[in-house]
């Protein structure tokens, strides 16, 4: 009589790929709301993780990796999610698991504000979606490449992949879509035509309504209440980001929810209610603080946290949040609100009477402003600070013991 000999390593492959459809079926078919699991995050990157390392289980855990991202992203993880996504892209896989995971990689890389490496793994999907002619991934890689050049500032190009991108989605309703046109939303909203960005926006919302998707619905709303706010429609902003933080309530999209809580901070500065802003903003800022990354979304909490304890005078505090902001920008990548945060931080010194300081501050703010000459935001930035560069460079030109008028 012969004994079976138990196959360890068999046993253990067939547990894996067992492990990989169940999680495929709770994430992405299963009843319950996929955020029902972000408990489980670090489980299921286990889970991709042992997939990649089996050959048997690779394709199915690299199409995991690959369609549980957004989700991932939802959940404020994408840094961590990054390399099993740079791990599973280096596999032999069909093209269009290689394609979905070049595009998830990028999104990733976007994300961090890496734009160039971004623009870099879009254009490998691109190219690699079109000579396998796998009509989909091709639109979707023109919308990642919208998204990454706007995010350059790069709008001609940002343009153009956005018109690529809707001749071939336009003839159907998609979430893909819809996020679209709120790209094209911001790209309007970047270079100042505020009327075509509400137009963008509202054709986004109109999709968003009938498609199920609480977050990028949210998203949308928080946007389109910038433009309004920007306009100083004060209540029509309100209105959004109310609607949006309804809208995000019952769902897991903590980064969403701190860039509404950023939105309703910057109204209640606009509408000078500050001690309701500095709460927010300090609420915001410690959430934030817990999250790993965030560089951009954690500049712009502290640097809104700084700005409103210098309307109040509140000297030290407020310029150590304004100087933490500026590493932030620097991290994030963004020197149009690092200009912003450095120009604050002139008029600090301005309120405190230490021209030459404050000229010095708006000279470095101004240049960096001088690189972004379509950018509606950051040429508004360069009219205020040079008009008060004007004023600090009189104050220093002036005779000892006097004030320039």
């Amino acid at each position: 009589m012969t004994t079976a000999v138990f196959d360890v390593r068999a046993h253990y492959e067939r547990a894996v790929r067992a492990n990989l459809s169940l999680w495929r079926q709770r994430l992405l078919d299963g009843a319950a709301p996929a955020d029902h699991w972000e408990g489980q995050r670090e489980v299921i990157w286990q889970a991709v993780a042992d997939g990649l390392a089996f050959a048997v289980a690779q394709e199915e855990a690299a199409r995991l990796a690959a369609d549980t991202a957004r989700i991932i992203e939802r959940w404020g993880l994408w840094a961590d999610w990054l390399p099993l996504l740079e791990t599973a892209v280096a596999l032999t896989l069909p093209p269009d698991v290689k394609v979905s995971l070049l595009l998830a990689q990028g999104r990733s890389c976007f994300l961090n504000r890496s734009f160039d490496d971004a623009i870099r793994l879009q254009e490998t999907a691109l190219a690699l979606a079109d000579t396998h002619q796998l009509t989909f991934l091709v639109a979707l890689a023109h919308f990642h490449l919208t998204n990454a050049y706007l995010g350059s500032k790069a709008y001609a190009q940002a343009r153009q992949h956005g018109a690529a991108a809707v001749h071939r989605l336009r003839s159907t309703p998609s979430t893909t879509l819809a996020s679209l046109f709120t790209t094209l939303g911001l790209l309007e909203l970047e270079t100042g035509n505020y009327a075509a960005s509400e137009a963008q926006f509202q054709q986004s919302l109109a999709l968003w309504s009938g498609l199920n998707q609480p977050t990028q619905m949210a998203r949308t709303c928080l946007n389109l209440g910038v433009v309004y706010q920007q306009q100083r429609r004060l209540e029509r902003a309100r209105a959004c980001y109310t609607l949006a933080e309804a809208v995000l309530a019952p769902t897991a999209s903590q980064v969403d929810k701190l860039k509404v809580l950023n939105g309703l901070g910057t109204l209640h500065y606009s509408l000078n209610e500050l001690a309701q802003a500095e709460a927010v903003f300090r609420k915001g800022a410690a959430a934030a603080q817990e999250m790993k990354g965030l560089f951009h979304l954690r500049g712009s909490l502290t640097h809104n946290l700084g700005n409103t304890l210098l309307a109040q005078a509140r000297w030290e505090e407020s310029r150590f949040y304004l100087e933490k902001s500026i590493r932030l920008w620097q991290q994030a990548n963004d020197e149009v609100e690092q200009a912003n945060s450095i120009g604050t931080l002139g008029e600090w010194y301005e309120q405190r009477g230490e021209w030459a300081t404050a000229v010095a501050h708006y000279d470095k703010a101004l240049a960096l402003l001088a690189a972004y000459p379509q950018h509606h935001w950051a040429q508004h930035l360069a009219a205020i600070f040079r008009a008060a560069r004007a004023r600090c460079a009189d104050q220093v030109a002036a005779p000892a013991g006097e004030t320039a008028v």
